[in-house]
C-alpha cells in the first residue's frame, strides 16, 4: 500500500475552519483605564451655639459661591496657593450637599484638606465641610447615597 498523506485534507479543514472565523469581526474593543476626573460628595455641616437668648435661624441657603469659597479656604489653608489653584468643578447643589469633579489625582488632597480644615465662624454659627462619598466614577457615588432611601418605609 502506498502512504497516503493526510496533510491536504488537514489543510482543507483548517481553511474552512478559519473561513468560518473570518466572517466574525470585531467592531470595537476598549479597555476602560484610569478616568481624568474623579467625584466628590461633600456635606456642609452647620452646628450654632446657643446666643444669649437669641432663637432666630442662623441656616441660610447655600449657594455656589459660598460653596467654591469654603473648598477654596480649606485648600489654601492646607496647600497653600498651589491648592487654592485647583481646579473644581461644582456639579450639583442640593440643600446642605454639592458635588464636586476634579483631577483625579487631586481627589486625595481634597480629602485630607477637608478633613484638616478648621470650621468657620460667624455670628455663633460653625461651618464645616465632611466628605461623605468620593470615587472615581460617577454613577457608583451616587449609587451609594441613593441605597440608604432604598431601605426607608415610604409607607406610614
Amino acid at each position: 500500500m502506498a502512504d497516503i498523506s493526510l496533510a491536504p485534507s488537514i489543510d482543507a479543514a483548517t481553511k474552512s475552519k478559519t473561513s468560518k472565523e473570518s466572517k466574525t469581526r470585531e467592531l470595537y474593543s476598549s479597555t476602560i483605564g484610569r478616568p481624568l476626573f474623579a467625584y466628590a460628595q461633600i456635606e456642609v455641616v452647620r452646628s450654632s451655639a446657643p446666643l444669649g437668648g437669641s432663637t432666630g435661624s442662623g441656616q441660610e441657603a447655600l449657594d455656589a459661591l459660598q460653596v467654591r469659597s469654603y473648598c477654596d479656604a480649606a485648600l489654601k489653608q492646607f496647600l497653600g496657593a498651589t491648592g487654592a489653584a485647583m481646579p473644581l468643578d461644582l456639579l450639583k447643589l442640593d440643600g446642605s450637599e454639592f458635588w464636586v469633579r476634579l483631577p483625579r489625582e487631586d481627589l486625595g488632597l481634597l480629602a485630607a484638606a477637608l478633613a484638616a480644615w478648621n470650621p468657620v465662624s460667624r455670628s455663633g454659627t460653625s461651618t464645616a465641610l465632611r466628605l461623605k462619598g468620593s470615587g472615581n466614577w460617577l454613577g457608583s457615588l451616587i449609587g451609594r447615597t441613593e441605597q440608604s432611601s432604598l431601605w426607608k418605609s415610604t409607607a406610614t
